[in-house]
């Protein structure tokens, strides 16, 4: 097929724009270190958007040139304030150091698609953590962390008051909602998922941690944590910025120390496999514990229904007998 002059121009024409339109788009850069939980806020702004009242969005985050996000890699919309939220921690064996994210976003009012493209820049951490503190928060969900000053106001407490010692490099090694680690849903939907939070610094615990642990000990042997204990010694420092921690769940952990290098023996491969299944440890608990009494109360109901039947059967069997012997009376 042969192209005359003029729409072989103006297929050229098209080229160029493209070409000058795809240079023309910058990414946004985000620098992040590796172990240490980043997190990116979506905002409507960010496609030159104004976030009306009356304004749904979409926003659609991928990898560039793929359909999905890496595993460590999370999202989240938060539908109050219409803001997205990228979250994760960046492993300490990357071996890529830049990745480039594309973010689609969608205005439902006007149905304008718009794309940004971020690139993450993982940094290597001069010095890894190697003590953890795990827990739960009961009253927040993940989205709700990444509101203001929420998350230094968590450091904080620690920092401050619960560990000393870490003030100059204490930092979130993981975030997680419950429901992404096993736990069920809340029936209510207006009630809180629950965050999983892990904090991680290279000094060593203090002697206030290690009382707590000892003070909350005896809650690990219940089944179902009580909801509402707020009588541990140190409950006001959490309470005064809006937090309610599940203690059942409060555990110190040492960590395995990486080198510079990312080298591991076999000793610390094992060490890291029950890293990752200790940060489920208390959610499998409280799963297992709610199928238990979802099973005790399908019995009870089972027993409940048989016995029904029987009282049934019986009255009926009663009636079919008096009614069978006035008709032999009769005849």
């Amino acid at each position: 097929m042969l192209f005359t002059t003029p729409a072989f121009l103006k297929a050229t024409c098209m080229c160029i724009i493209a070409a000058l339109g795809h240079v023309e788009t910058k990414a946004i850069m985000k620098d992040v270190n590796e172990t240490e939980m980043f997190y990116y806020e979506i905002r409507p702004e960010l496609f030159n958007w104004t976030n009306g009242a009356d304004t749904k969005f979409v926003f659609t985050p991928s990898l560039q040139n793929y359909p999905d996000l890496l595993p460590w890699i999370h999202y989240k919309f938060n539908s109050k304030n219409r803001h997205g939220y990228l979250y994760g921690t960046p492993p300490a064996n990357l071996l890529e150091r830049q990745i480039l994210l594309d973010i689609i976003g969608l205005n439902k009012k006007t149905y304008q698609v718009e794309t940004q493209i971020i690139q993450l820049n993982i940094f290597e951490k001069s010095e890894y953590a190697t003590n953890e503190v795990r827990f739960k928060i009961n009253n927040l969900n993940v989205e709700d962390m990444f509101h203001e000053e929420r998350i230094p106001y968590l450091l904080d407490i620690f920092r401050q008051n619960l560990w000393l010692g870490s003030k100059q490099d204490l930092y979130v090694t993981f975030l997680a909602s419950a429901s992404d680690l096993g736990q069920r849903l809340p029936l209510d939907p207006n009630d809180t998922e629950g965050v999983v939070v892990n904090l991680g610094s290279s000094s060593n615990f203090s002697t206030i941690l290690y009382d707590l642990e000892k003070e909350i000990s005896p809650l690990q042997k219940m089944n179902k944590c009580p909801k509402d204990f707020k009588r541990t010694s140190v409950e006001r420092y959490f309470r005064a910025n809006g937090f309610n921690l599940d203690w059942c769940s409060f555990k110190l952990v040492e960590l395995t120390i990486l080198n510079h290098n990312h080298t591991i023996n076999v000793q610390d491969k094992k060490s890291k496999t029950n890293y990752a299944e200790e940060n489920v440890w208390e959610l499998v608990e409280s799963l297992q514990y709610s199928q238990s009494m979802y099973t005790d109360t399908t019995k009870f109901n089972i027993t409940l229904l048989i016995f029904i039947m029987f009282v049934v059967g019986l009255i009926l069997s009663i009636g079919i007998f008096r009614w069978y012997k006035k008709k032999v009376i009769f005849f």
